[in-house]
């Protein structure tokens, strides 16, 4: 059958490319995560849900592990178009909070195991985190809190700026579901601001 140039131009408007067919692919990875878990997770599966095929998964990915973690990486921590801006520190942690605990609640969970099993010798943290990232959110919130007067410059230490994130992390992973809105709020007004307050 005969393609004509109608059809042709067609196709070519709807072909997705680069970010945009990226995006796509990570967010069929989340749903197909979310769907059938890590274990029946297939390129196959992927693929069909976000209307490519295998070998375009494999020119980018090239195994299951490594495209998981690059849905993963995608989410958490929060993309920088994501980073709460409330006007005040103590919103912006709640906020951040919450999207970490729906990101990993909803992307990451059932994948974590069987991520460090087929990886191999890899840490939680070099998961999750790579090239420091999980510094990077808190970095930004931290920095405005400065600005706005509401915390002291020099409470910003390494141990003090991973707080939130290490026990938020924590609950969700050693308890295996989403953390409860009580919780979220104790990792802030009664652990996290008491040590950088003014």
């Amino acid at each position: 059958m005969k393609i004509s140039d109608d059809q042709l131009v067609d196709s070519t408007k709807t072909r997705r490319r680069g970010k945009e067919l990226e995006a796509a692919i990570l967010k069929a990875v989340q749903v197909e995560l979310s769907t059938v878990g890590y274990s029946n997770l297939t390129m196959e599966g992927v693929a069909e849900r976000s209307g490519t095929s295998k070998a375009v998964l494999y020119r980018r990915w090239p195994n299951r592990a490594e495209l998981v973690l690059a849905a993963i990486h995608a989410r958490v921590p929060l993309p920088l178009e994501e980073v709460p801006d409330t006007g005040n520190l103590r919103d912006d942690l709640l906020s951040m909070l919450r999207s970490m605990n729906k990101n990993i609640t909803e992307t990451v969970s059932d994948a974590l195991f069987g991520l460090m099993a087929e990886l191999g010798n890899i840490s939680l943290a070099a998961l999750l985190f790579p090239h420091g990232r999980q510094n990077r959110t808190m970095t930004i919130l931290l920095q405005r809190a400065v600005e706005r007067g509401e915390i002291r410059p020099d409470a910003i230490k390494s141990r003090i700026l991973t707080l939130p994130v290490d026990l938020a992390r924590h609950e969700l992973l050693l308890y295996s579901k989403p953390m409860s809105e009580e919780t979220i709020t104790e990792i802030v007004d009664e652990v996290f601001l008491p040590l950088v307050a003014k």
